[in-house]
């Protein structure tokens, strides 16, 4: 294979998962120091964004290879508009069932993990398969 040609390469979910919830469990840790309630809401806050974040993952980068095409494009949008539907529901599902919630750390931690999730993916870069 010459320099020119390019290699399928492998996106580094497990990475950017294990980034993702361990910047959230952090996050939460900190929240602590200021109480158990905000401590646990942050760390809800963090698992709103993860859970829909892996399920677009596992659902977008099933497929490989240029055989699969439009497979990953038909599943891209149906995985997208899935992400939104499930952080609404989550989001919902916490202010009506869970009682109390502390808003602030969960609107923060969220918003964080939205800045850590795209930063990561900015700095991690796929590997070559071989």
């Amino acid at each position: 294979m010459n320099s020119r040609q390019s290699r399928i390469t492998r996106v580094p979910l497990g990475r950017w998962l294990a980034i993702e919830f361990t910047s959230s469990v952090i996050i939460s840790l900190l929240w602590v120091l200021h109480s158990p309630l905000a401590g646990y809401s942050a760390f809800v806050g963090g698992l709103i964004f993860i859970v829909p974040n892996a399920w677009f993952a596992h659902r977008v980068y099933r497929y490989q290879g240029a055989r699969s095409a439009h497979l990953v494009v038909g599943d891209l949008f149906r995985a997208e508009s899935t992400k939104i539907a499930l952080t609404a529901v989550f989001f919902a599902a916490v202010f009506t069932l869970m009682e109390p919630v502390y808003v602030p750390a969960l609107l923060f931690t969220f918003a964080v993990m939205v800045l850590v999730g795209t930063a990561s993916r900015w700095l991690i870069r796929p590997q070559p398969q071989r």
